[in-house]
C-alpha cells in the first residue's frame, strides 16, 4: 500500500497526513514488513499512489491519472428527511433560493457555501439557517461507525450515537469510507453533510488499524468505477 503525501517545502501540510504516517509505522510494526510505504510529494506527483492532501491536490491528481472528478455528496438523498434534517432541506438551483438560506454548490466540492439570498448559475442544496450547538464528525468504515469526534462549538453537548447510526443505516447507496458531520440543535441531533475519506480533518481520530484502509478504500472506489 503506497501513500503520497502532499508536501509544502517538505512540511507535511494536514493532520490527517501526520495521523496516516504514524498508522502506516504502526502497520509496518505490527505486520513486522514494510508493506506500508510513504512517499513526499517535494513539489511533485506520481502514479500508482494514494493522494493524501487537500481537496484539490486529491481531485487534481484523480482526474490526471484516472479522468475522475470527485462530486459533493452534501445530504444524500437517503437522509433528505426531517428526522435526520431537523430543518428544510432539497436540491436545486439558484432559482429556487428564497430569502436568506444556506446554500451549498453540488456540482463542486469546496464550492460556493454562503448564507445568501442569491447565488451564481449552478445546481446547490439549499436548507434553512439552523442555530447550531455542537457539531460532530462520525467517522464510518464499511457501514460501521468507528469514531466521533467534537469539531466545532461545545464539546459537552454530546449527539445522539443512537441517531447518527439510524442514519447510517439508512444510508443505503454509502460509500466505503465516508465522514458524516452532525449537528446538536436543540436538543436533536441533525445530518449537516457527508464527505468521502479524503481530505477530511480527523479532530482527534486516529485508529491506526482503521487509518490507512479507510484511505485507501475511498481511493479504490473512484479509481474502479473509471475503469
Amino acid at each position: 500500500m503506497r501513500f503520497l503525501i502532499q508536501t509544502f517545502d517538505k512540511r507535511v501540510l494536514h493532520d490527517f497526513s501526520f495521523a496516516l504516517i504514524d498508522s502506516c509505522h504502526y502497520q509496518n510494526w505490527l505486520n513486522r514488513n514494510n508493506s506500508f510505504k510513504i512517499r513526499l510529494t517535494d513539489e511533485k506527483t506520481y502514479s500508482n499512489y494514494i493522494p493524501i492532501g487537500s481537496v484539490e491536490f486529491v481531485s487534481e491528481y484523480l482526474l490526471k491519472y484516472y479522468g475522475v472528478i470527485p462530486k459533493p455528496k452534501n445530504i444524500p438523498e437517503e437522509l433528505i428527511a426531517a428526522r435526520f434534517t431537523g430543518r428544510s432541506v432539497f436540491n436545486g438551483t439558484e432559482k429556487d433560493i428564497v430569502g436568506l438560506q444556506f446554500v451549498k454548490s453540488n456540482d463542486k466540492i469546496k464550492s460556493f457555501t454562503e448564507i445568501c439570498s442569491t447565488a451564481p448559475i449552478g445546481n446547490y442544496q439549499i436548507s434553512d439557517i439552523i442555530e447550531i450547538k455542537s457539531e460532530w464528525r462520525a467517522f464510518v468504515y464499511n457501514g460501521n461507525l468507528v469514531g466521533l469526534q467534537n469539531y466545532s462549538g461545545a464539546f459537552d453537548i454530546f449527539p445522539n450515537v443512537g441517531t447518527i447510526k439510524e442514519m447510517i443505516s439508512e444510508y443505503k447507496t454509502q460509500p466505503i469510507s465516508y465522514t458524516l458531520d452532525v449537528a446538536i440543535v436543540g436538543d436533536k441531533t441533525v445530518i449537516i453533510e457527508v464527505h468521502d475519506f479524503f481530505s477530511c480533518g480527523l479532530y482527534g481520530f486516529a485508529n491506526y488499524n482503521f487509518l490507512p484502509f479507510m484511505f485507501s478504500r475511498c481511493f479504490y472506489s473512484f479509481t474502479n468505477k473509471s475503469n
